[in-house]
């Protein structure tokens, strides 16, 4: 397990200024009246929509337009918390790890976060949303920061005459994508053996990709974790940013061991927390030891596989193939695979596998059992049974990375898999229709990859590739010999 550093120059940063991103921001809509007694600051000058002049209680609004007529109605003014007794249908209130509580709401098909909090620490929110996803992380989509009008607080009295300090309310929005379940972990997950090996090894790759990124995050929890359940994948989402902090990449390890031991901290007084909220008996943990061990060795194990591709590639076939077992055993798959000419050729690109760029390394992802088979069937036309898709997508991916190499660039997913249908997959199969015509499913393709690892092992020998139906001939001629069992 990491331990916390406390050397100087990895300490987490304290919060102060910060440039401004350069990407253009949302238009800022201002109240045309001035800052009241207490503001911190007057509003911007900005020409006002006669149109859709802002209510009476927002002060300034910094929103894309169209998200602002879908939320320009909500109740600005009143306690989140209070906003579902005033008519508004939320998919579902929390607090995060700072107790800002954070309702989702849904607005003609499009849901939204909406997170109370400061004026300033919503707009340096968004901010870091917007770099976070400029760097091709995965976070909630930055919208917008608006500012509340709040009565002035009374701060004291200097010289006889009364301080006070702004008392506005800050807003920040983002937008969930339509797959993101609007929920947070904490309550919601199941936490059976299996599905929380799916977690730790989704949360370890989201923090790994903005450590590697130059992303210090500051506050990682579950309850700042979403996740996006689409595609038969589990990924896992940057949920609140106000505490994270950029740096050049990477992370140096200082930082990366506090962020990993914040997380590893949290789990461990949230995991009462879930028990309590699912009312289960004391002698029942749903996070243990072994899940933070399995965490930490996850990010460690992605990380060093990640190194070493980018550091080295894979010099031949059977590297990769290496290379895909390992990650196979870390709880990963590969969802996207170049080559080493496509590599060479943009040699300089930083952390080739947190920041992918097409035809670049090798990208991973947490992958639900049905993955494999849902990506066959797309590339293939054809159902391959979910016990053997992993195996054969894997015998695809070989095949895309030596045409790449012959070819001197990356072919692309759909070219090589029009090939090896062509050229592999059908002729397997014409081939298991003679040689097993009575076989079910199971014992076909238990075959089919046996017959492709044996005519791999033969052009190994050979030097050379060996065409798929000279292999299986010899695989059922070997059979028949008894020098192999049959699958």
């Amino acid at each position: 397990m990491f331990t916390h550093s406390t050397d100087p120059d990895t300490r987490a940063p304290s919060r102060g200024a910060r440039k401004q991103p350069s990407r253009p921001r949302p238009t800022r809509i201002a109240s045309a009246e001035p800052a009241g007694a207490g503001s911190d600051a007057s509003p911007s000058r900005a020409s006002l929509d006669a149109t859709e002049p802002l209510p009476p209680t927002v002060r300034t609004a910094a929103l894309p337009a169209a998200d602002w007529r879908r939320l320009r109605d909500l109740p600005w003014g009143t306690p989140l918390e209070d906003w579902p007794a005033r008519g508004v249908v939320a998919l579902n209130v929390r607090r995060g790890e700072s107790r800002h509580p954070v309702l989702f709401v849904e607005r003609e098909a499009r849901r939204y976060a909406i997170k109370e909090t400061s004026p300033e620490a919503a707009e340096h929110e968004i901010a870091m949303f917007e770099d976070v996803r400029r760097r091709s992380l995965r976070s909630l989509e930055p919208v917008g920061h608006l500012t509340v009008r709040g009565a002035p607080i009374a701060a004291g009295e200097v010289g006889g005459r009364s301080l006070y300090t702004s008392g506005d309310v800050g807003y920040c929005v983002t937008r969930l994508a339509a797959r993101v379940l609007p929920q947070s972990i904490l309550y919601g997950y199941p936490f059976t053996d299996a599905n929380k090996r799916l977690l730790w090894s989704a949360v370890a790759e989201l923090l790994l990709d903005l450590h590697e990124a130059g992303v210090y995050w500051g506050d990682p929890s579950l309850a700042n974790v979403l996740m996006d359940l689409g595609g038969h994948r589990l990924t896992a989402l940057m949920a609140d940013a106000e505490t994270a902090r950029l740096f050049p990449p990477p992370l140096p390890d200082g930082l990366r061991r506090q962020d990993l031991d914040l997380f590893l901290e949290n789990v461990a007084w949230q995991a009462e927390d879930i028990r309590l909220a699912r009312d289960l008996p004391d002698e029942q943990p749903l996070v243990t030891e072994g899940d933070a061990d399995y965490l930490v060795a996850r990010y460690a194990g992605l990380r060093a596989e990640r190194a070493g591709a980018n550091r080295t590639g894979f010099a031949s076939a059977a590297a990769l193939i290496g290379g895909m077992r390992r990650l196979n055993a870390l709880g990963y798959g590969v969802l996207h695979l170049g080559s080493r000419a496509a590599r060479a050729s943009r040699a300089g690109v930083a952390a080739a596998v947190a920041l992918p760029a097409p035809g670049a390394g090798w990208r991973s992802a947490t992958l639900r059992p049905g993955w494999y088979a849902q990506r066959l069937g797309t590339l293939l036309g054809e159902r391959v049974p979910r016990a053997y898709a992993r195996r054969v997508y894997q015998h695809l991916l070989v095949h895309k990375w030596l045409m790449s190499e012959r070819a001197g660039h990356d072919i692309g997913l759909d070219t090589a898999a029009r090939d090896w249908s062509e050229r592999i997959h059908q002729p397997a199969m014409r081939f298991l229709d003679a040689y097993l015509p009575e076989g079910d499913a199971g014992l076909r393709y238990d075959t089919y990859l046996a017959i492709l690892d044996h005519t791999w092992q033969l052009s190994q020998r050979a030097g050379h590739p060996i065409p798929l139906e000279e292999g299986a001939m010899d695989y059922a001629l070997a059979h028949t010999r008894g020098t192999v069992p049959i699958a």
